[in-house]
């Protein structure tokens, strides 16, 4: 329990940290994302893309909201379980969110070993990932995340992606997808700054999805 209340302090004091228009605008996704949680309730589905040990997929679940939690790397999906995995309204998926079903290499930062519990959540697909290790990649389970949404045939009133990078493939699928309009609000932690690959696709999904209202997608969130 030590490690989770060490990270939501460590959240707490860099958003504290910020300044300026980038202070504004993840203050108010953090302000959008409290409110989308206290709309929650039971009868209510949340996904948590990318849920890491479980910080905010146990605050989903204590809404009482039905949640369906997606973690490929395995050091966080156990960690993940013991937190959560008893929780009767929470559904566990070891795997990736991508466009499609395949399997894929997953990859860990150099310092991964120095300590497990906190680096697992830089884990990504993408190799060329600021600070990851390319020579260890670790083979995980992939599902196509728009056939999955489509497959639930159910609104989905929150949608939470941290996926290191790997959400700029997913959107731009979730675009071309009728049932993306089921999602109510999405809440992105986009990653340009540490995969320079993905600044342009980035701005480019940020502006095609910036006057959307169904779904309202916050790309300041984290």
């Amino acid at each position: 329990m030590q490690l989770f209340h060490t990270l939501h302090t460590e959240a707490d004091y860099l958003l504290s940290r910020l300044t300026g228009r980038k202070a504004r605008a993840r203050r108010a996704a953090f302000e959008a994302f409290e409110t989308a949680l206290s709309r929650l309730g039971p009868g209510t589905l949340a996904i948590d893309l990318g849920a890491n040990v479980g910080v905010y997929t146990e605050r989903l679940a204590e809404t009482g909201a039905d949640v369906i939690a997606f973690e490929p790397d395995p050091h966080a999906f156990s960690l993940l379980q013991a937190r959560v995995g008893t929780r009767p309204n929470v559904r566990l998926i070891p795997a990736a969110a991508g466009v499609a079903d395949g399997r894929i290499n997953l990859y860990r930062r150099t310092d991964f070993d120095a300590a497990p519990d906190r680096r697992t959540s830089s884990s990504s697909i993408f190799s060329d990932k600021h600070k990851m290790d390319p020579g260890r990649p670790h083979e995980v389970e992939m599902i196509g995340f728009p056939d999955f949404l489509a497959g639930l045939n159910r609104e989905v009133a929150v949608l939470k992606i941290d996926i290191e990078g790997a959400e700029v493939p997913l959107i731009e699928a979730l675009l071309q997808c009728p049932d993306f309009a089921r999602v109510d609000q999405v809440f992105i932690e986009s990653h340009e700054r540490v995969v320079r690959a993905l600044a342009a696709r980035t701005r480019a999904l940020k502006a095609r999805t910036r006057n959307l209202t169904r779904p309202r997608v916050n790309w300041d969130w984290h």
